[in-house]
């Protein structure tokens, strides 16, 4: 009974190893290359106002954000 448990642990395994590496897909296959087509088409489609209003709306956070220091300890003191 132990060795069919453990032939069916090794067996278990390996298959969870071949899913994950057919899961990354080749340097050829459609899964990998899925990405890199995506990143490619958004780099080349950036939109200079779309780029002023996300730079604008980080210095208006950057300016909302406290000078002093948080102090964890305010209530306890």
């Amino acid at each position: 009974m132990g060795s069919l448990r453990a032939s069916l642990v090794v067996c278990l395994t390996l298959v969870m190893m071949a899913t994950a590496a057919n899961a990354q897909g080749a340097p050829g296959s459609q899964i990998g290359n899925h990405a890199a087509k995506a990143d490619e088409q958004g780099s080349k489609s950036t939109d200079p106002n779309k780029a002023k209003a996300n730079d604008k709306a980080y210095n208006a956070a950057l300016k909302n954000l406290p000078d002093k220091q948080y102090d964890p300890w305010h209530g306890v003191r």
